[in-house]
């Protein structure tokens, strides 16, 4: 049987960190792959004659010149730290991400509030309205450390996180969808989003990525994060290029809503095919007298039947990931999932964890033979 792509679990980056619903995992690493939609050499500008692989080649060689420039200052105390992460981070967009309108912003006004943004990435031809949103803080503050320089005025609030300076301008305008907010050791791609008791972001830690030269990490951030995935790049006044974030997310969504509906058949063919197995086989007396003489409802045996499937697919989703490897794949240091399990090896292998849960009472005794 063929294998499934890799998901963002099994491209184990280091230097990627997915955090909420700002993408779905798989759709997130198909894009990292350059297998998602819109990443063929003409949506990334990219000149005729040339490859992606040479642009982002070429990127990586400039981002690293630039690291080793921008990383003896993060030792300095006797340098403005704002001012070298600005600098490090508008030429690490402008020449290795493309985004060639980068320019520095006094802030962005909306409603009675003014929000200290420090940086805009426009569109050819606008403004304000349209543009990418940027907040760099000093290499010497977190994302999440709060600062009197990121307070929003008008907010009643005294300090802000970078973050929450971005999120909140994001959730505020119309005209924002998008933001980065980066210190030049980790950079941070937001959406606007409904509600700040969840944040969901793509972190990527930048200092990890160019300090260790990176190569192949280098292309998947770069394939994530050019200009062009922000619209910033083709396009024309009465027809704008589109934010390929945003059509990335869409497609995950309607990804999801297929794996969901295929799940559900999925789910109703293993009940009736565990249902009906179990109650044939031979070593099942107990069981069929259960249902028998009432003792056992049809509910509670539906019910225990449930518990069993999703314990499965729970069981495949970590493995999967590569959360929960066994005591030999530990011992060889490997992190593989058992597909092994899906694909008609031993389900033997699922049985020492699916022992910490307690039966129910009345379950059905595992058949000595598999009939599924």
């Amino acid at each position: 049987m063929k294998n499934r792509p890799p998901t963002t679990a099994t491209l184990n980056l280091p230097t990627l960190k997915l955090e909420g619903g700002l993408f779905l995992p798989d759709m997130l690493a198909k894009a990292a792959l350059g297998q998602a939609r819109l990443q063929a050499e003409a949506d990334y500008g990219t000149p005729k004659g040339l490859k992606l692989k040479d642009e982002y080649s070429r990127a990586f060689q400039i981002a690293c010149a630039q690291w080793r420039s921008f990383a003896p200052l993060l030792e300095r105390t006797d340098f403005d730290a704002q001012h070298a992460s600005a600098t490090f981070v508008t030429e690490l967009l402008r020449d290795a991400f493309g985004y060639t309108t980068l320019a520095a912003c006094t802030g962005i006004t909306q409603g009675e509030r003014s929000y200290p943004i420090t940086h805009l990435a426009s569109r050819a031809g606008h403004a304000v309205t349209n543009s990418l949103p940027i907040v760099v803080a000093p290499h010497t503050l977190g994302l999440d450390d709060a600062d009197t320089r990121f307070a929003i005025a008008g907010s009643g609030s005294r300090k802000k996180t970078a973050f929450q300076l971005a999120q909140e301008l994001l959730n505020a305008s119309p005209d924002h969808q998008w933001a980065i907010v980066t210190n030049g050791k980790t950079l941070r791609l937001l959406r606007d989003a409904a509600t700040l008791t969840r944040p969901s972001y793509l972190d990527i830690d930048l200092q990890d990525l160019l300090s260790g030269q990176r190569f192949a990490e280098f292309a998947y951030a770069w394939r994530l994060l050019h200009a062009s995935r922000a619209g910033l790049v083709g396009g024309t006044g009465d027809a704008p290029a589109p934010v390929v974030w945003e059509v990335w997310r869409e497609a995950g969504q309607e990804e999801g809503t297929r794996v969901r509906d295929g799940l559900r058949l999925g789910v109703t063919e293993a009940l009736i095919t565990l249902g009906q197995g179990f109650v044939q086989h031979p070593a099942n007396d107990a069981l069929r007298q259960a249902l028998q003489d009432g003792s056992l409802s049809k509910e509670a045996y539906f019910a225990q039947l449930l518990r069993l499937i999703y314990r499965c697919i729970f069981t495949f989703s970590v493995e999967e990931r590569g959360l929960i490897p066994s005591a030999a794949q530990r011992r060889r240091g490997a992190r593989r999932p058992r597909r092994r399990v899906r694909q008609g090896g031993r389900r033997a292998s699922l049985r020492p964890r699916l022992r910490t849960v307690p039966p129910a009472r009345h379950g059905p005794a595992p058949p000595r033979r598999h009939p599924v």
